[in-house]
């Protein structure tokens, strides 16, 4: 009965033995994290938030990572190198206030630890930057990233790839420094630091900018200029042909315009000698004078630049200044005037048919009438005609210069033609008998050309 006893009182000594081992255990848990806790994969079991926290940040402190490229290290780098300055007390606190201390035996014996995440790291930012900054990354020797873009090669248009380079991107390389060792990472590849190109062979407006391109280079444009075909090349045309920074399809406006402008040197005729079809001579050259047209380069050259990029096909009629143009390139058309001073005889077609014929009497030889392809440009009756010498009056008078030759009647004359000019010449205008004068003048409008040769 007494050995009885003795195990019962036995027992019981050794259970509030073990109860007060269990309680002033659970006690002291009460300001310790819990058997094999870790926080960020650090172990602060049986430590108190205070020794925890010095643990951590000792850990971050002398935390190594190797930075490598391409499997070489270029540097390594430790905390206190990039200035981690995190206190975690805080956080720390929260973590110990939700644990239960009472249920440290199953922490110390299981499987099931607490595993605390904190993401707090923090840096002092002017040391990272100050840390970077010091880095020899050997940056003037690495290539740059370039952009994919349009190029024009032999007349025809394609993508050059992009150019990825191994630049370092200052403000990438903090970047991956910090999540590198936010994330607890022991290497880190610093390939993910590279500039990298923002357009890439694949991009789909650029892809769609080469189809535009491509389709434009191919247009077929053709003028008609005063009864002549011209068609501008092919190359010429892809080589006005380009695409800005933006990926804007562009046209060469000054390309375009050395082009109108060769049109308009081969084809206007303003200033030039041309060739005329007398009455008699058969075809004689005939000196410039007021009447002709020419390209009107700038405008024509905005029209074209503007249209190529609308994509169509075209037939163009150029625009033009002066006097003269014909799509047929008849620029006399059917109405003109015909002055021969060798023979001092004039014509006057209306429709493409003789309306009159005349003697005349031209400038004398010390104010000789000028030759050239004039236009009357104005309609007068009863005019006054002034020079430095003379005021004389005419009831008919159709300037053709802008010097004060023109055609009028002249009743003092009483013999026209032959050589009367010598010794009864004018002093440049066209001396005209006035009966024939007033059929002329009622008969022609302002604008008919005057061809003196």
């Amino acid at each position: 009965m007494n050995k009885k006893k003795s195990v019962i009182w036995g027992s019981a000594i050794f259970l509030v033995i073990i109860g007060a081992f269990y309680v002033t255990i659970s006690m002291q848990y009460k300001d310790q994290f819990l058997p094999k806790t870790t926080v960020n994969g650090i172990e602060v079991g049986k430590k108190t938030v205070k020794e925890a926290n010095q643990k951590i940040e000792k850990y971050y402190q002398e935390k190594e990572i190797k930075v490598m490229e391409n499997k070489k290290e270029l540097f390594a780098f430790i905390g206190s190198d990039i200035g981690v300055t995190s206190n975690f007390t805080k956080s720390l606190d929260e973590k110990m206030k939700k644990q239960n201390n009472w249920s440290w035996p199953i922490k110390q014996m299981g499987s099931n630890h607490a595993k605390f995440i904190i993401n707090n790291i923090a840096f002092e930012d002017s040391k990272l930057e100050s840390y970077i900054s010091s880095l020899l990354l050997d940056q003037e020797n690495r290539t740059k990233p370039i952009n994919a873009k349009i190029v024009k090669v032999d007349s025809q248009f394609s993508i050059q790839p992009e150019v990825k380079g191994n630049f370092f991107d200052q403000s990438k390389v903090e970047e991956v420094l910090k999540e590198s060792f936010k994330k607890g990472d022991s290497n880190l590849d610093l390939k993910q630091a590279y500039t990298k190109p923002t357009i890439l062979a694949s991009n789909k407006t650029l892809n769609s900018k080469l189809g535009e391109l491509q389709k434009l280079s191919e247009l077929s444009i053709g003028y008609t200029i005063a009864g002549s075909k011209e068609v501008v090349p092919r190359e010429l045309l892809v080589n006005w042909l380009g695409i800005d920074e933006e990926n804007s399809i562009t046209v060469d406006k000054t390309g375009v315009t050395a082009y109108v402008q060769q049109l308009s040197s081969k084809y206007s005729t303003y200033e030039k000698t041309r060739n005329f079809e007398t009455s008699k001579r058969g075809v004689v050259n005939v000196p410039p004078g007021t009447y002709g047209w020419t390209l009107d380069v700038a405008r024509e050259s905005a029209s074209l630049a503007a249209d190529i990029l609308l994509g169509e096909n075209s037939e163009r009629t150029p625009l033009y200044n002066g006097s003269g143009y014909s799509d047929s390139g008849n620029e006399f058309g059917e109405n003109y005037i015909e002055v021969d001073l060798g023979s001092q005889h004039m014509w006057v077609y209306i429709n493409g048919q003789l309306f009159l014929e005349t003697d005349i009497i031209s400038g004398k030889p010390k104010t000789p009438t000028p030759k050239g392809i004039f236009y009357v440009w104005k309609k007068d009756r009863n005019a006054t005609l002034t020079g430095e010498d003379y005021a004389t009056p005419v009831d008919y008078w159709l300037p053709v210069d802008w010097d004060g030759v023109g055609i009028h009647d002249s009743p003092w004359q009483s013999i026209y033609g032959g050589s009367n000019h010598i010794t009864k010449g004018s002093h440049g205008c066209i001396n005209t008998p006035p009966t024939v004068m007033s059929k002329i003048y009622n008969q022609v409008e302002a604008g008919i050309p005057v061809i003196i040769y």
